[in-house]
């Protein structure tokens, strides 16, 4: 009878769910990933596999989309239904706007989702890649056709029309359940053993693919699977794995792009959940994202991780600890390596190793995520989920974002109005610059978002006294930028790009040096770049590459921790027999990286006993030489760093702090003057200056000097 039916229904419903949950639990046992993600991926995995046809319109129809780009699309379509809450997003959403079928946010999310995709594999991203993310990090080996079928047939065209809560619920159910997914790995659990081709396409590679690409394994697992990505673009006669071999130049580029991709999309995600409607918001102009053509620096990160591979090889290649005072003068074929490091039979090798590459990422690039930003942002972003407080998704714990900041400028006085601020040093667009993605992946600090320049020799004028006066108050982490002027044909360095990155702020003149070990000094080019980050001898406080703050430390003896030097004429009148100016590293009276105060004698050392040993000045035939360490500065920047909250509190500490300096000023003139009038009416003053006033008061028929001035 109908009873009877209804209860056998509802008890296989419970059934059902009993066995997916078991099957999702079975799965979070291996995966990194929450029971709402592993269902989600399970269920995009699912619509993969048979092939179905996306419910949005294909831009391009003559062309099948990617895997890259289904994976987008069916991960928009899922959004924020989650079935494991006791109320589905969905269901609340419906309570508060009874009018407005989440289905519709989902579609159209998928088809925002859709369109930036295929900008960024067209114009982006190198020919290929999208496709080697699909099979070498993702696991896919899918073909990327698609079921012809009108866009009408689908069912979930038809549930946009639904506005109860029950029939949402229910076409919920039915579209996203995972049913044949979990009966058919179930069975083939039982059956025989996979061969190695059913099981590169099998749901466990994929997941597998998710968790390390995602950075949901940590950092090593998502470098590696860049490293596969771009040994599967370099040769396919190889499989990517620990013995592969990739170009080095290919692994730069495919992060550089990676990252390019990344902040476009986050810019278009974030346009388009701010604003839904059409037409509405600024236009995300794909252009300015588009990869540089051989940017000037770029070889300069390829020759550092060419020399690092170099120098790994040279100590057996499986020592992964220690000290990695690298030697970065990477040489070509033709030219024998400095001093430090002896010539290899194959320094004419262009590729790296797996280990290469990771032994030199960790230490040289830390922060270079661009794997799991991309994929994050791809799979995440788009979500209607992301705009429910109105803020941008969070990444998962351990996973660090990297993203190409966006520069912001403080408009000079007699700037033009309809002019746009431009750097020196990040020529506009500067969303596509190589140097700010190979400066972001040295530091969380750096990789956070945001950039706001606070000196400008352009500008300002090339003078250290304005740029002291530019940091001093700052309540934040600063990176300064030089470039130096070729003085090659005196014996000297050629132009070449270096700096200093420092968490500690700018809070104090001081004749000794403070701040912690969240600092390094740094070269960018045309030499290969170097990172020297602090040696760790003796420290007391500081942070690591990313961003963990401990005590700072101040005024240290040693020279270990001789990490910041800020120390004006003015503040000693000149008597303390100090360098004065900006310094980094050395000793308060030679620092290793010195900015003079009248730039006469600046100098950029190769060593000392707080930073790790290595050249900041490019075109140097004798690194190592100190006789070649005064540079002559051509441009310099400073900029301060950090999230754009953390930026805006930083310019605020400034303000404050010039403003408590003026008002000590003021207060200090006040007190000059009454000390003074005291020492006149006290007779200190020395009676002598207005002994005329006596003695005009002596004569007679004289006037009264004090009268006329009373009346006056």
């Amino acid at each position: 009878d109908e009873t009877n039916i209804m209860g056998n229904s509802t008890s296989s419903a419970k059934e059902n769910r009993a066995n997916e949950r078991a099957f999702i639990r079975s799965l979070g046992d291996r995966y990194p990933l929450g029971d709402a993600e592993l269902r989600k991926w399970c269920w995009i995995h699912g619509r993969l596999s048979s092939a179905a046809h996306p419910p949005v319109e294909v831009v391009q129809p003559h062309q099948s989309p990617s895997s890259l780009s289904l994976l987008a699309v069916w991960s928009a379509v899922y959004g924020d239904y989650n079935p494991y809450t006791r109320r589905s997003q969905s269901q609340l959403h419906l309570q508060t706007n009874t009018t407005k079928n989440p289905i519709n946010s989902r579609l159209n999310a998928a088809k925002k989702a859709l369109e930036a995709i295929i900008n960024v594999e067209q114009h982006i991203l190198p020919s290929g890649l999208s496709s080697s993310i699909a099979q070498c990090a993702l696991g896919l080996s899918l073909k990327s056709k698609v079921h012809s079928q009108p866009l009408e047939n689908d069912p979930i065209q038809s549930a946009k029309s639904l506005t109860s809560n029950e029939e949402i619920s229910a076409f919920e159910e039915s579209y996203y359940s995972i049913a044949s997914s979990v009966n058919q790995y179930l069975s083939s659990r039982d059956s025989s053993p996979y061969d190695n081709a059913s099981k590169s396409q099998s749901l466990e590679d994929f997941l597998e693919g998710i968790s390390a690409s995602c950075g949901r394994r940590g950092s090593r697992a998502s470098l590696s699977k860049l490293f596969a990505i771009s040994s599967c673009s370099t040769t396919s006669t190889s499989h990517p794995g620990k013995s592969a071999r990739a170009e080095a130049s290919t692994v730069i580029r495919t992060a550089y792009c990676l990252t390019l991709a990344a902040s476009y999309l986050k810019r278009v995600a974030a346009n388009s959940i701010n604003n839904p409607r059409s037409g509405k918001g600024e236009t995300i102009d794909w252009n300015d994202f588009v990869p540089q053509n051989n940017p000037k620096h770029m070889q300069s990160m390829v020759d550092s991780l060419l020399n690092s591979a170099a120098k790994h090889r040279q100590g057996g290649g499986d020592n992964m600890g220690g000290n990695f005072g690298f030697d970065y003068s990477y040489s070509t074929p033709t030219t024998t390596t400095n001093n430090t490091t002896a010539s290899t039979s194959n320094n004419d090798d262009t590729t790296v190793s797996l280990e290469e590459f990771l032994e030199w990422a960790e230490t040289t690039t830390p922060m270079m995520s661009a794997l799991p930003t991309f994929l994050y942002v791809l799979f995440a972003f788009f979500s209607p989920a992301a705009s429910g407080d109105g803020k941008e998704p969070r990444f998962p714990p351990g996973v660090t974002p990297l993203w190409i900041p966006s520069l912001t400028f403080d408009r000079p006085s007699h700037s033009k109005q309809d002019s746009s601020p431009t750097s020196l040093f990040f020529p506009a667009p500067s969303s596509s610059s190589f140097d700010l993605f190979a400066l972001s992946c040295t530091s969380l600090t750096l990789a956070s978002g945001r950039w706001h320049r606070l000196f400008s020799s352009e500008d300002n004028g090339l003078s250290c006294n304005r740029l002291m006066h530019s940091l001093l108050g700052y309540g934040g982490p600063t990176i300064i930028l030089i470039r130096s002027k070729d003085t090659s044909d005196k014996g000297k360095c050629g132009s070449g790009v270096f700096g200093v990155y420092s968490f500690t702020p700018w809070t104090q003149e001081s004749s000794g040096f403070y701040g912690n070990s969240d600092c390094f000094l740094f070269r960018l080019g045309p030499d290969p770049m170097a990172v020297y980050r602090p040696k760790g001898g003796g420290d007391t406080g500081g942070t690591d590459a990313f961003g963990t703050n401990n005590t700072t430390s101040s005024n240290q003896e040693s020279e270990t921790c001789n990490y910041m030097y800020f120390n004006p004429e003015a503040r000693s009148k000149g008597y303390d027999e100090l360098a004065h100016g900006i310094g980094f590293g050395g000793t308060s009276d030679l620092p290793r990286l010195f900015i003079d105060e009248v730039l006469d004698g600046c100098r950029a050392a190769p060593d000392d006993l707080t930073y790790e040993q290595g050249p900041l000045l490019s075109g140097l035939k004798e690194s190592n030489s100190s006789a070649t360490s005064h540079f002559e500065v051509e441009v310099m920047e400073a900029w301060g760093v950090g999230t754009s909250d953390a930026v805006y509190d930083a310019l605020l500490a400034r303000v404050g702090a010039r403003e408590d300096a003026a008002k000590r000023i003021r207060l200090a003139m006040k007190g000059a003057k009454g000390a003074f009038l005291e020492d006149m009416q006290s007779g200190l003053m020395g009676n002598k200056n207005f002994q005329h006033r006596e003695q005009m008061r002596g004569r007679d028929g004289g006037c009264d000097a004090d009268k006329v001035e009373e009346e006056g």
